[in-house]
């Protein structure tokens, strides 16, 4: 009978962990980011973060990342019209983008436990054409680390 209880109260303790580290509500906020010194404002809605980053230049760029599985159309800005669909993993958002013209994008966003900071990879995988040029692989790089600070 103890073991069952055990066994059971360690069950819910994982549940419970796994439900807490899959909660893209986490990514709400303001991030800055280290390499670039753009700033995100994060929301999440309805199983989607969507994000309004501001470039150094001034720049405003609206981009939504879906979380539960589902695929969204953004509607403004320079994603207009890309298909992203995507889940969490864990505590990693993965999201794969069409934009328009055919370019292909795997983005992957990793939350650091504490919740402070989140690391952020964007690679172009395919598809599409101008500046990034044909088919394969060919843009993005290392991931850029983004630190909460609102």
């Amino acid at each position: 009978m103890k073991k069952a209880l055990f066994m059971t109260m360690v069950a819910l303790g994982v549940t419970a962990f796994m439900l807490m580290a899959q909660d893209a509500s986490r990514f709400n906020g303001t991030w800055k980011g280290e390499d670039g010194g753009q700033i995100r404002k994060l929301t999440y809605k309805d199983g989607v973060v969507y994000m309004e980053e501001t470039q150094k230049s001034g720049m405003v760029i609206l981009r939504q990342y879906p979380t539960q599985g589902q695929e969204v159309t953004m509607t403004e800005g320079v994603w207009k019209d890309a298909k992203a669909t995507g889940k969490m993993e864990g505590n990693k958002l993965v999201v794969e983008t069409t934009q328009g013209n055919g370019t292909q994008w795997h983005d992957e966003w990793t939350l650091a436990e504490d919740g402070k900071s989140y690391s952020a990879l964007r690679q172009r995988v395919g598809g599409g054409g101008g500046k990034a040029g044909g088919k394969g692989k060919g843009g993005g790089g290392a991931p850029e680390t983004f630190t909460k600070i609102q």
